[in-house]
């Protein structure tokens, strides 16, 4: 009996936690905030990411409050319209968890490699 080659894919998912073990900033509010610098607006960039408005606001300000930074500067509707953008806290944030993000996803990539020779 010829056994089939076990096809091993490594998987890791990224979040930042506070000192009490709870999670602050992860990949749902990253897409967020990338989405929010692209758009400069928090309403496109929910609609982007598939966030109702509502709850794409409540994330930012869940992360901020946790943070104890401003990620996002918001400015009120009018003529001109309301609009977004990141703060310089916010554009580090992403940076660098995308950064490691990125770090990982090689490393994960020289597993697979790795992996495939176990066949």
């Amino acid at each position: 009996m010829t056994k089939k080659p076990v096809i091993i894919r490594p998987k890791a998912k990224l979040w930042f936690e506070d000192g009490k073990g709870q999670a602050i900033f992860g990949e749902g509010v990253a897409d967020l905030l990338a989405a929010i610098d692209k758009y400069k607006s928090i309403s496109a960039a929910s609609k982007h990411t598939g966030m109702s408005y509502r709850y794409a606001l409540h994330r930012v300000s869940l992360s901020e409050k946790h943070l104890e930074r401003k990620l996002v500067k918001r400015f009120k509707g009018g003529k001109a319209g309301g609009g977004a953008e990141l703060t310089v806290a916010g554009e580090k944030m992403l940076k660098q968890y995308r950064k490691i993000q990125r770090s990982i996803e090689k490393f994960l990539e020289t597993f697979q490699r790795a992996s495939e020779q176990w066949r």
